[in-house]
């Protein structure tokens, strides 16, 4: 789309084709081009588009920073990532008054190409990117995962092996796919783990490293097609799947009830009220609150523009209070081993119960579908960036769209095969994708704005260096296990997310 703005000038107008990303690809609820929306449907597309597959590991990110500085990385990220979010839209905004933008809808990296040098953007366009691949890696390895479980289920019911869980337990297990697993060395606490042991070789015919490649099957020529429009109505299933998985964690956090202490240390609930290992928190939530590349688009057909920073901070608090309410109702109410919420391969909320348990069987079921048509989705928006960005046309042939798609789908498939850790792989994308986008950018484009307007001053520079720091020292902890340069082991073995 910037290709398009940029050759056109004030008074000349240009409409957009319509082969370029529209902002309602992000909506949840069908919109007519130009149609302006109220400001409720402003916040709902921000804090579905924000809400995603987070939500499933923010338990076992949570886990890593204690249940009180775990709230308090929550709220603090979501503030500082709100922030630079809202001023991403303000310093867009300005910038659009001006006569040769009036006629034509910005973008922030339009405005990063404006106050700094081509390369910028550049930057931007990769930083952006990234987090979009990101996110198809992680699609894929929840797609292989939910299939998986769900087939692993229907064999169950086929064959007459399916017991719905129940119990004392409430469907809760340590590992929903290795049964014997226990992370806690305790006899009376194995006893009370259960589990399925799924029985199948890793390279069985159902299996988790096969599952991945049979995915390719559908979702191959979906990622084929030249527009994902049809595929874009589909957004609203976000919601219903973001609601699906709160009430699943609420109804069982009431049949479970408090199970937790902070005191005891011997205890299998234990869990520490701060941990030090928070980076790994801090850089989870960097990605899950990053909607810093989309929300110019989401923002700019409402119907109040002068409310677009109210609805920005509304919509990133209730981001803020969706991910911590999951995330400590999971934590304190879990009635096995704390333990089992970091340590299950796939760091999902989801595998930390039964396979037989019938709300996360049709939630699974949901998520799928989401799924199916949100990757193509996805897939399309980062196909378009990059070709526009390179080849200066967003679809060039089908022979680059092929190789393109074999590509990613290779980078997918190898990581859901062999390293399926979707909160790892999110912490590390968002950590990188962040710096540019969500600290670096923003702060630094916001003071060359003040800079050129006389507003700025020296404080101001200061605290927007300071947040610049802080994505830098974000990006580099994450690789550091600061828990491993304790002097004492921690009874917990918070081990898995590494």
């Amino acid at each position: 789309k910037q290709w398009y703005q940029r050759r056109v000038r004030a008074p000349m107008t240009m409409l957009v084709p319509d082969h370029i990303i529209p902002p309602e690809f992000f909506t949840v609820v069908p919109i007519e081009r130009g149609q302006k929306q109220s400001s409720m449907v402003t916040i709902f597309s921000l804090w579905n588009t924000m809400l995603g597959t987070s939500l499933l590991c923010m338990p076992a990110a949570m886990l890593h920073s204690g249940l009180i500085l775990g709230i308090l990385v929550v709220l603090g990220v979501g503030a500082i990532t709100c922030y630079t979010a809202v001023i991403t839209v303000q310093v867009t905004m300005d910038i659009q008054q001006l006569d040769i933008f009036r006629n034509s809808p910005l973008e922030f990296v339009d405005v990063i190409e404006y106050y700094m040098p081509a390369p910028a953007a550049k930057v931007a366009l990769a930083a952006g990117s990234s987090s979009f691949l990101g996110a198809l890696v992680v699609f894929w390895i929840l797609l292989s995962n939910f299939t998986y479980g769900t087939g692993v289920t229907v064999g169950n019911m086929v064959s007459g092996n399916f017991t719905p869980a129940g119990g004392s337990l409430a469907g809760a297990v340590c590992d929903a796919y290795n049964a014997s697993y226990t992370c806690f060395d305790t006899d009376n606490v194995t006893s009370l783990v259960e589990g399925e042991s799924v029985g199948a070789a890793d390279w069985g015919v159902w299996s988790h490293k096969t599952v991945p490649i049979y995915i390719i099957l559908i979702l191959f020529p979906l990622c084929c097609l030249k527009s994902a429009t049809v595929l874009s109505k589909f957004n609203s299933l976000g919601v219903v799947c973001i609601a699906m998985t709160v009430t699943f964690v609420i109804t069982k956090a009431a049949l479970w009830g408090p199970n937790i202490t902070i005191t005891d240390t011997s205890n299998y609930l234990y869990v520490y009220p701060a941990y030090i290992d928070f980076n790994k928190l801090s850089g989870t939530l960097t990605l899950s609150f990053f909607i810093h590349n989309a929300v110019v688009a989401l923002v700019r057909n409402n119907a109040q523009p002068k409310n677009n920073k109210r609805d920005v901070t509304v919509a990133f608090i209730m981001v803020a209070l969706t991910y911590g309410l999951v995330g400590t109702l999971f934590m304190v109410t879990y009635p096995l081993p704390k333990c089992c919420i970091a340590n299950v391969t796939s760091q999902l909320l989801f595998d930390n119960i039964s396979l037989n348990d019938l709300m996360v069987f049709f939630a699974k079921i949901f998520q799928i579908f989401q799924l199916i048509t949100v990757y193509p989705t996805v897939n399309f928006v980062l196909r378009s960036q990059l070709f526009l960005g390179v080849f200066k046309d967003p679809f060039c042939s089908y022979k680059h769209v092929v190789v393109f798609n074999v590509l990613t789908i290779l980078i997918c498939v190898l990581v859901s095969m062999f390293f399926p850790k979707v909160n790892t792989v999110i912490r590390y994308v968002g950590s990188v994708a962040g710096l540019a986008y969500v600290f670096f950018f923003p702060c630094f484009v916001y003071l060359l704005h003040c800079y050129k307007n006389n507003t700025l001053t020296w404080y101001s520079a200061v605290g927007h260096g300071f947040l610049i720091l802080l994505g830098l020292l974000n990006l580099i902890s994450q690789p550091i296990n600061f828990s491993d340069y304790l002097s004492h082991s921690n009874s917990t073995n918070l081990t898995s997310l590494v």
